[in-house]
């Protein structure tokens, strides 16, 4: 539910950028401004989660940022957007924040592998949103209604659902005491350059696949939808299957191979000379990318240094700074040298990761 809250709107950006008209660099910068607000929640979200509760963040959070993403869509100006995208995307980090830290609660209680599905489980959600908001451009439907519909949605299965979660108690080896801002590690930091190509190919492909299939490759409307829809496809699958690869060949090799996969990706479509070779490109990437993120959250929950919730903020914190950086230096490469050359920056974070593989991912 956290995807479809806000899973809606990446399939609607170029509307709405054509809604404001502003060009691709003010879209990147505005972007910008949803990884800023999440970057200010993160620093205080592990002291707001140890607080209140993850079950009163998700519950409460969840319908408040499905009405902040349709807000998006209905806003007439960049004086109502910016504040709009700062707030929303305050409140999607600490959601973020808190559903990451139950996974890793759940399987402290159980003993049993669950983050990888509960990332695919959460890709899922995105695909669905992804697929509706293909549908919606198909009959027309305006992006305000569009996005508008879904607010019902999440409240009703957040009323039926969510509220009658149990939250499950701290793992015994957290360290609950004195919860501090959430700055980062030496640990923190290569947790994060690990995993920064998944966060940001994800981003770059929530962002910038609609308009590259437009622009570069002249696709029709629906049809410029569907990369988003590839990626989230064959990340989800990736994902549910994650646990069984980790479990029979071990979390580098795996690690490695689906770096290099989503690398092969990033090329296709740079190189793309055509839709059909973009949209495998874009599944490579989804699939390549499906167990670095997960890894580098579980890697966090797992300090010994610090709380659970602190360290899972420091990691997010610092993925929120990659992710404040990324639209606007996207959208600038984008508006200089063209969206081929935006996808291009992707390169360096895969050879990252590649080359960060045997010391930061489990063995």
């Amino acid at each position: 539910m956290h995807a479809v809250a806000f899973g809606g709107l990446f399939p609607r950006i170029a509307d709405i950028q054509a809604g404001l008209g502003i060009d691709d660099a003010t879209l990147g910068m505005a972007l910008t401004t949803a990884a800023v607000g999440g970057l200010i929640v993160n620093l205080g979200a592990g002291r707001i989660i140890q607080a209140a509760g993850t079950k009163a963040v998700i519950v409460l959070g969840i319908p408040a940022l499905a009405v902040l993403t349709a807000m998006v869509a209905w806003v007439s100006n960049l004086w109502l957007l910016f504040p709009n995208l700062l707030v929303m995307g305050g409140v999607f980090s600490l959601i973020n924040v808190a559903i990451n830290l139950e996974a890793d609660r759940v399987e402290a209680a159980t003993g049993r592998r669950v983050m990888n599905l509960c990332h695919g489980v959460w890709s899922a959600g995105m695909l669905i949103t992804a697929l509706g908001g293909t549908g919606a451009r198909a009959i027309e439907m305006s992006s305000a209604m569009h996005l508008a519909l879904i607010i019902p949605l999440t409240v009703v299965v957040t009323a039926a659902t969510l509220v009658r979660m149990e939250a499950s108690p701290p793992a015994p080896d957290d360290k609950m005491e004195g919860p501090r801002a959430a700055l980062p590690t030496r640990r923190t930091l290569m947790l994060v350059a690990f995993g920064l190509s998944a966060g940001i190919a994800q981003s770059a492909t929530q962002n910038w696949s609609v308009i590259f299939m437009e622009q570069v490759l002249a696709s029709p409307d629906w049809v410029a939808t569907l990369p988003l829809s590839a990626y989230l496809v064959a990340m989800t699958i990736g994902r549910f299957f994650a646990d069984g690869w980790l479990e029979r060949w071990g979390g580098r090799p795996v690690a490695l191979i689906l770096s290099l996969i989503s690398l092969l990706g990033c090329l296709a479509v740079i190189l793309a000379p055509n839709f059909w070779i973009a949209l495998s490109g874009f599944a490579l990437m989804g699939v390549g990318t499906a167990v670095l993120f997960p890894m580098m959250v579980t890697g966090a929950a797992r300090s010994t240094s610090r709380s659970a919730a602190e360290a899972v903020s420091a990691v997010l914190l610092l993925t929120g700074v990659a992710m404040m950086i990324a639209p606007a230096l996207m959208g600038w490469i984008a508006e200089n040298y063209g969206l081929r050359a935006a996808f291009a920056s992707l390169v360096p974070t895969f050879l990252l990761t590649v080359v960060l593989v045997r010391r930061v991912a489990p063995s």
